[in-house]
């Protein structure tokens, strides 16, 4: 009945409510809802009206409603942004998480990617944020994501569900302006984006800004910062930052290492797993090209075929290294089709573009690294193109993940060869929809493969073109800064930025890490040197492009393998097993025993027979004896 009124209240008429804790007119329509709610009408913030709600279905308004009762007129304005983002009904991880966000707990978070994680964390903090206004120009919620796409996307999000309120955002993201980003953190804003390598810059060489005021930590897509070797960031991030704070942590897959970020970072958290990223979306049509023996320098041949005869628009096609991305960008162009690219070797802006373009259709085809294979929210990617298998299931599964999202439809082609068949076997056994298999013809393989034989001259040219135009851009640079120096209106040398490490300690680092890379990969400094002294040839074949992206592959691979192996970390009892499972395992341990035991130990009266019975019928024919015991039967 409560629902109801409200909803005849609010919805039908429109009427104007309140949003927060200040000073505000009295209308009638509040005082009738704050009569029937027991609702305090003292202390209330200027109104705003509510329209076009009347098509929301019920789930998101009751449960809003639900969590705190008292305190409704705050949650109108989450009801007021949701509908204009056009949301029907909350997913599973939002409403297992908005209530518990709420209550101000830690959170552990486990969901796969497309299931509406932003908002799960968003909402809540919002929510609280308008409830408990600020006295002071500080920062309050810190939200880290690994990528800058991903972190321009989920401050999109935040922006548009905090546009019926005063919270203001702040973004701070490596490749964008350093200057901008500076003046925005000085005024304080309420929300704060960031990438973990641009945070800690700030901190460093910002003056005034620091993270002693924050009061909600949000860590998006933890596992990912982890592959990306962000340990020692996230620990110096997670110690600056207050200890009395809330944390919530997301990650679409519970690794040993996310455990560990988890028990250093959380307190008593609360738990949730929706659902672990390790299935594929039911509606996703998964489809393979097998690349024969020998034939490697065939993937680029199949992949023109592929794109120019069956999928010609909304593809995304992945690569493993931003070499091998950038070659295909030129290549598909000088074909004729419409493509863009996204990898780090680009500018900021040049990857906002591209990205900006292929939203809007201006381009077809968008070739691109694992950059772009977490978290991105692209509408209407119809197919996903492997060049080569990923290097770890999880990796394939964020990489398809790109399409068939929401319910909706796709189709995944990955181009798999001879050393790639065991990922081809891990995907297939995880398969629950069965896996088909393509076939090019021969000849049309042949056809473009003496295409692309055809514009190599080309291709050549443009990548000399561009080299050109870099250096003369850096010459141009480097002159105009000699020129302000001469005019003497700009320092002669500007103040160093600090680094909570120094230059000795990451260049140490990232050298060792690199010679591990390479170990593991080749096995063996001989063969080490030689793919080094291989790597500087001028010109390689397709052959071995083709082998090379296979082997970045090998070697990440390799790396996640060894983390496996490593020594897990003692806890008092097991996350992922259940009392009951752990006896039954230590039952079955106890039970198994070795021969030499059972021999010492069996006591059943077969066992007594058959040691009290003398040799075996075996033992007594190949020692020629008698069947028969001398002296006749007893």
């Amino acid at each position: 009945n409560l629902n109801n009124k409200l909803t005849l209240a609010v919805f039908k008429h429109n009427a104007p409510f309140c949003c927060g804790i200040s000073q505000c007119r009295k209308t009638s329509a509040y005082k009738q809802l704050s009569n029937e709610t027991n609702q305090c009408t003292s202390h209330i913030t200027p109104t705003h009206t509510l329209d076009n709600i009347s098509y929301l279905k019920p789930s998101w308004f009751q449960m809003l409603l639900r969590l705190v009762l008292q305190r409704f007129h705050v949650y109108l304005l989450s009801l007021q942004a949701v509908t204009a983002l056009g949301f029907k009904e909350p997913t599973p991880i939002q409403k297992a998480c908005v209530p518990v966000g709420l209550l101000g707990r830690d959170l552990c978070a486990c969901a796969a990617t497309g299931t509406g994680k932003t908002a799960a964390f968003m909402l809540p903090v919002l929510e609280r944020l308008v409830y408990k206004p600020k006295t002071s120009q500080v920062t309050r919620v810190l939200v880290l994501v690994p990528t800058r796409e991903l972190g321009i996307q989920v401050h999109s999000v935040a922006r548009q569900l905090a546009q019926f309120t005063s919270i203001t955002t702040c973004l701070a993201v490596g490749g964008l302006d350093l200057k901008s980003q500076e003046a925005a953190l000085r005024a304080g804003p309420d929300v704060l984006i960031a990438t973990p390598g641009r945070l800690i810059d700030h901190l460093h060489n910002t003056p005034s800004f620091e993270l002693s005021h924050i009061e909600i930590l949000i860590l998006d897509e933890a596992d990912r910062m982890l592959d990306e070797y962000f340990e020692e960031q996230m620990k110096e991030i997670i110690r600056l930052c207050s200890y009395n704070r809330q944390t919530m942590l997301f990650s679409a897959t519970m690794s040993e290492e996310v455990k560990d970020l988890a028990a250093v970072s959380l307190k008593q958290p609360i738990r949730i797993f929706v659902n672990s990223n390790t299935d594929v979306a039911p509606f996703l049509r998964q489809e393979f090209v097998r690349i024969r023996p020998h034939r490697e320098g065939d993937r680029e041949a199949v992949v023109a075929a592929l794109l120019t005869r069956t999928f010609q628009d909304h593809v995304m096609l992945f690569t493993q290294t931003r070499k091998q991305a950038h070659r295909l960008h030129i290549l598909l162009g000088l074909l004729g089709l419409k493509v863009g690219e996204l990898h780090g070797e680009l500018s900021q802006n040049q990857r906002l573009e591209n990205l900006r373009r292929f939203k809007d259709e201006q381009i077809d085809i968008l070739v691109a690294t694992d950059v772009a294979a977490r978290g991105l929210d692209i509408d209407g990617v119809k197919t996903v193109i492997n060049f080569t298998m990923p290097s770890t299931a999880k990796h394939y599964v964020h990489r398809v993940g790109r399409t068939a999202r929401a319910g909706r439809s796709g189709r995944s082609v990955s181009l798999v060869g001879e050393s790639e068949r065991k990922m081809l076997k891990e995907v297939v056994k995880s398969a629950k929809n069965t896996v088909k298999a393509r076939v090019l013809p021969t000849e049309v393989i042949l056809k473009f493969r003496d295409l692309i034989g055809k514009l190599e001259k080309d291709v050549g040219a443009v990548m000399k073109m561009e080299r050109e135009e870099r250096e003369m851009a850096a010459s141009e640079a480097k002159l105009s800064v000699a020129q302000k120096r001469l005019e003497g209106s700009a320092p002669s040398s500007d103040p160093q930025r600090v680094w909570f490490q120094t230059q000795q300690e990451r260049k140490q680092s990232r050298v060792s890490k690199a010679l591990q890379e390479f170990d593991l990969a080749l096995r063996g400094k001989k063969k080490r040197e030689k793919f080094l002294k291989d790597g500087k040839k001028k010109e390689l074949t397709s052959e071995e492009r083709a082998q090379f992206e296979i082997l970045k592959a090998q070697m990440f691979a390799e790396r996640a393998a060894k983390r496996e192996r490593r020594a897990k970390r003692a806890r008092a009892m097991p996350e992922d097993d259940t009392p009951l499972k752990a006896a039954n395992q230590k039952a079955g341990s106890r039970g198994r025993k070795s021969v030499f035991d059972e021999e010492l130990t069996n006591t059943s009266k077969k066992s007594l027979k058959q040691y009290r019975a003398g040799p075996s019928f075996a033992d007594r024919k190949r020692l020629g004896l008698d069947r028969k015991r001398p002296g006749g039967s007893r």
